[in-house]
């Protein structure tokens, strides 16, 4: 789908169920993590596979991510993105832990917790697209590396890079008492998906 298919109408749809998913994820989140978590509103654009890496810090960047597909009347995947500073804010906050200066590595529990963040995150994006318009898919676990942008975003850009060549960037910011953590889902599907979504809402 290029720029001019994809007109303002559409990212505004978009853009409002990352509203409703944000929001949704958001409570969750405040009671496992029995904190007093807030989220701004998004900020909804479309970029190339190829400009990813640099919004995220630039392809040499150590990041966390959690990774997981969906499959039915919709198809792809979605991507949480976290730099290692934010990553280590959520994970202490959740697991109540403070990291030293010179922490390289997460372990098995950082690594459950960030991934059950990880996919509360996704998974209330994509089941609002699912309440919005009564379409059936199945999400299936996620998966978390920890590795440079570059390196953790070339098996999803090459695999995805068959069915387009961009991806809905969701560039959210969570409050947590205040401190900003900042994070981007990437929601990756195909035309014939896109398609599905608009015509269950009505616009052509």
């Amino acid at each position: 789908m290029n720029d001019q298919e994809l007109n303002s109408m559409k990212l505004d749809v978009l853009r409002e169920i990352g509203n409703i998913g944000a929001g949704n994820a958001t409570t969750a989140l405040s009671v496992m993590l029995n904190s007093g978590l807030r989220v701004e509103v998004p900020v909804v654009k479309m970029l190339d596979f190829d400009e990813i890496p640099d919004m995220i810090g630039g392809p040499d960047t150590v990041v966390a991510a959690v990774l997981t597909h969906f499959t039915g009347e919709v198809s792809g995947m979605t991507l949480f993105v976290l730099e290692m500073e934010e990553a280590k804010n959520l994970a202490g906050t959740m697991l109540g832990r403070t990291y030293d200066e010179n922490f390289t590595e997460f372990d098995y529990m950082d690594r459950s917790a960030l991934k059950e963040i990880g996919n509360i995150l996704m998974s209330s994006y994509i089941s609002s697209i699912g309440t919005l318009t009564n379409l059936k898919f199945t999400i299936a676990p996620p998966a978390i590396c920890v590795d440079m942008a570059g390196s953790v975003l070339s098996l999803p850009i090459s695999e995805l890079g068959q069915v387009g060549d961009k991806a809905l960037i969701i560039d959210s910011k969570f409050l947590d008492n205040e401190r900003p953590i900042n994070g981007f889902l990437l929601f990756v599907t195909d035309d014939v998906s896109y398609e599905h979504i608009f015509q269950a809402l009505g616009i052509g």
